[in-house]
């Protein structure tokens, strides 16, 4: 290969790889302003937003903690949030938040997140009701949620619809 080739061969492949980082950033930003989907759910990812629709809708908040290198965030994605039977419990009942904990930093460590996954639910109006650290299997996670039904501060706002 002559030189001139090797010249041509190395612009065109940091021409491509920077359209491609500029093109994946961009992407990246215009996700995260609104919702992600993750399992068979879209959540929020401005915990704003999130409260306000809270407020709004008078349902409690699960708050999922995640972030894209953790091996059991997508396993309990690709599991728990994808099951028909999750999907419709958290749908109908609450609001749900995706903080990404890479990205939020602030958000994780105001509430004390240190590891991923990790859930909080909170009431309508930011009380904090019940946390969960770490990975669980499906059912044992619809264990949890069906738990979590019954308490009366959620009882309170899921009974009116």
């Amino acid at each position: 290969m002559t030189p001139i080739n090797k010249l041509i061969s190395f612009i065109a492949l940091g021409s491509i790889l920077f359209f491609t980082a500029n093109w994946w950033e961009n992407s990246q930003s215009r996700i995260d302003t609104e919702f992600i989907k993750l399992g068979g759910l879209s959540f929020y990812t401005s915990i704003d937003r999130g409260t306000n629709e809270a407020k709004n809708l008078n349902k409690p908040i699960f708050l999922y903690f995640r972030s894209e290198t953790c091996y059991w965030c997508k396993k309990f994605e690709e599991e728990a949030l994808s099951d028909k039977r999750v999907i419709k419990i958290l749908n109908k009942n609450f609001v749900i938040i995706s903080i990404d904990t890479f990205k939020q930093k602030n958000v994780a460590n105001n509430l004390g997140v240190r590891s991923t996954p990790f859930m909080i639910f909170f009431t309508k109006d930011g009380e904090e009701i019940s946390r969960i650290p770490g990975y669980l299997q499906t059912d044992e996670f619809l264990i949890k949620l069906n738990s979590l039904m019954e308490n009366e501060k959620i009882k309170e706002t899921t009974s009116r619809e």
